[in-house]
C-alpha cells in the first residue's frame, strides 16, 4: 500500500471510508477475503456483490 500523499488510497479510498463511517456504516477490510461456505463476507464467489 502506498503512503504517498497523492495516492488513490489517500485521495479516494480513505475519504470514502471516513464518509461511510460517519454515516454509521460498518467497515470491514476485504484485503484477505475468503469465499465459499464460511466466507469472511458471506460471498460464495468474488463476482457476488457485497
Amino acid at each position: 500500500m502506498s503512503t504517498h500523499a497523492y495516492s488513490e488510497d489517500q485521495l479516494v479510498e480513505q475519504s470514502a471510508i471516513g464518509l461511510f463511517a460517519a454515516l454509521g456504516w460498518e467497515m470491514k477490510s476485504a484485503l484477505e477475503e475468503t469465499f465459499g461456505p464460511g466466507s469472511s463476507l458471506g460471498r460464495e464467489t468474488k463476482g457476488e456483490a457485497v
